[in-house]
């Protein structure tokens, strides 16, 4: 542990044969969902780091829920800094923009962060130019509790929103998971190698109930750190450009937010084109079905109509029938009579 300790504290950028390159310090970018433990994470970094008393210095809360509102910075030494970004409830476009907006370090450091609709977002990317700070370099981490598992299609999901992130950074995102101990690790650690995830850590994370110094856990902390030296040192060995990158990054981020903001107004499209064809659909259903009934009523009083007159030709023809059997009747008495008197004349 004093070898990672020493080989963190005394890390600066002048270590890459390529000089600083314009950068001075690590921005470790957490980011996630609500509620996952990344304020908890930060504790127990700052915990391992200082090696004293325990303190929630990220303020993390006892639920799930989640409550850091603001992009908070917590140093861990002159050249690497924690950064608390505000998790997002769902992968929605509007969060999404804002969460790549974090990670590209286009919005001010301890800022409060909104979920800005339309095209808000840009325009506060535009006003914060002058804040921030191309020499940050920044290191993407993603944290996902394993209480909460990975499944389809939450995975796909996430496996965008990581690889999207690899491309605004140019870091594929170390993922960190929290409460390993409350479900099942080996299945949420494949979950997540099978989307790409390469550097994967489990912590348990202290707490302020749970503070007991471990050499286990405190190991894991310093390995995850040492794990972050060694991918920006394997990145500044190659020529860079702070000023250069961080244009790509607001690029990248605004070209984002105009293609999404572009993708929400054809969904609003669509969706009010599947609306008014509902509605249509419905007026004609309800036309058809009153054309129905109508011709099912015509078809009733014709039928009646047609009972009717048949009913009426019977009567006619039983009337005929009585007349006809009542002439011959008087034929047949006539007939008699004319024979009676031949008979009686004769």
């Amino acid at each position: 542990m004093d070898k990672l300790r020493d080989k963190i504290n005394h890390f600066t950028f002048h270590s890459g044969r390529n000089g600083s390159q314009g950068f001075n310090r690590v921005l470790i970018q957490l980011f996630g969902l609500l509620g996952h433990g990344k304020s908890s994470f930060i504790n127990s970094c700052l915990y391992v780091w200082e090696d004293g008393g325990y303190h929630n210095w990220a303020q993390s809360a006892v639920t799930d829920e989640g409550c850091t509102m603001n992009r908070l910075t917590y140093p861990l030494t002159s050249n690497i800094t924690l950064v608390d970004n505000r998790g997002y409830a769902k992968l929605g476009s509007y969060e999404t923009g804002e969460i790549f907006a974090q990670l590209g370090n286009l919005l001010p450091l301890g800022n409060a962060v909104e979920w800005s609709k339309g095209f808000g977002l840009i325009e506060r990317i535009v006003q914060a130019e002058t804040k921030i700070k191309p020499s940050d370099f920044i290191v993407p981490v993603f944290v996902y509790s394993v209480k909460t598992g990975l499944h389809p299609p939450e995975d796909e999901e996430i496996k965008h929103l990581l690889l999207t992130a690899a491309k605004l950074t140019g870091i594929y995102p170390i993922v960190v998971l929290t409460y390993k101990t409350s479900g099942s690790l080996t299945k949420t650690m494949g979950a997540f190698r099978n989307i790409g995830a390469e550097k994967i850590f489990a912590f348990e994370n202290y707490t302020q109930e749970d503070c007991i110094k471990t050499r286990g856990r405190h190991n894991e902390v310093l390995h995850f750190l040492s794990e972050v030296i060694e991918e920006v040192l394997f990145r500044i060995d190659h020529s860079r450009d702070p000023k250069q990158e961080m244009k790509e990054r607001k690029q990248f981020v605004l070209n984002y937010v105009h293609d999404q903001e572009k993708k929400l107004q054809q969904d609003h499209l669509d969706r009010q084109r599947m609306l008014e064809k509902a509605v249509l659909m419905a007026r004609f259903k309800r036309q058809q079905e009153m054309l129905d009934k109508q011709k099912e009523k015509e078809k009733k009083e014709m039928e009646h109509e047609l009972q009717r007159k048949q009913e009426e030709l019977e009567r006619k023809k039983l009337a005929y029938r009585a007349i006809q059997e009542a002439e011959l009747r008087a034929q047949t008495e006539n007939n008699e009579k004319g024979k009676w008197w031949n008979r009686v004349f004769r």
